[in-house]
């Protein structure tokens, strides 16, 4: 690939999945589900860190070593940014629900998770990076 093109499928990636993380949201403010509103970050995260790095990496323009992470990270870090920006601007400011608590016992140790943005945010990420460590060991033997 040329580099204008490399740049040109990296924009059309991102864009791509912002598109279905819009998509997803509209959907889900549509019917009233404003808790599920990160459910969009998810798909768009998806499309973006499994299919757009799978294709770079199939046109060799990114090698299956280490390097696939940091780009994943850093796709995973402006994906969330723009996401963070992007939602409230089009659903508005109430676009994310408030913060909520989950309530646990374990072995009688009381445990309370904070179920904000920023946990579900970090949750998705992490999941990404899982999957995106399944196809590295799928295909590291491959090549």
């Amino acid at each position: 690939m040329k580099s204008g093109h490399f740049f040109r499928v990296i924009i059309l990636n991102f864009v791509s999945s912002l598109i279905i993380a819009i998509v997803t949201c509209d959907i889900l403010y549509s019917f009233h589900l404003y808790g599920g509103m990160y459910l969009g970050n998810l798909f768009g995260l998806y499309f973006l860190v499994v299919y757009g790095v799978n294709n770079l990496i199939e046109a060799r323009e990114i090698p299956n070593n280490f390097s696939r992470f940091i780009v994943v990270m850093a796709y995973i870090l402006l994906f969330d940014a723009v996401f963070l920006f992007i939602i409230p601007l089009l659903f508005g400011p109430n676009a994310f629900p408030a913060t909520e608590y989950l309530s646990m016992n374990y072995n009688g140790a009381p445990f309370e998770i904070v179920l904000s943005k920023e946990f579900y945010l970090a949750l998705f990420a992490i999941v990404m990076l899982i999957f995106n460590f399944l196809i590295y060991r799928r295909y590291k033997h491959v090549e």
